[in-house]
Order: C-alpha cells, then structure tokens, then sequence
C-alpha cells in the first residue's frame, strides 16, 4: 500500500504530489478525525512532565560533566 497526500475541498480530491503509479487503481480515502490534534495538549502545558524535566536534567548534567555537547540545530 502507498499514500500520497491530498487535500479534499467541494467533493474533488487534489493531490499534493504525484501519485505512486499512473493507474487507474482502486484507491481508499480517509478523512482524518474532527478532533483536536493531540500533541496540542501536550505542547502547551505550563510546565514540562516529570519524566521530560529529569530527562532534560540528565542531558544538561552529561552536558556539564563532558559526556556530550548540546545539539547544534544547524545540523539537523
């Protein structure tokens, strides 16, 4: 099975990039759910969780005593 991903708008479908083969091909679409998104929670609570601030109490301790450097965003 491949995806390719679309944009559905007044019952016409426009895909966002080329399709996979030149068909025609029986295809299945999926609507995503009209829920919220779930990382959106997550990212805006006030604090961090507690496994997320001892994790990044760990990377700033291996940080300070030379057993690895901060990332370089540059690079990703």
């Amino acid at each position: 099975m491949k995806a390719a991903k679309a944009t559905y708008n007044n019952g016409k479908i426009t895909l966002a990039e080329a399709p996979p083969e030149p068909g025609p091909v029986e295809v299945l679409v999926v609507f995503p759910e009209a829920a919220d998104d779930p990382w959106h929670s997550i990212l805006a609570e006030q604090t961090p969780r507690p496994a997320f601030a001892a994790f990044a109490q760990q990377c700033l301790e291996d940080i300070a005593k030379g057993k690895a450097k901060p990332l370089d965003l540059d690079q990703l």
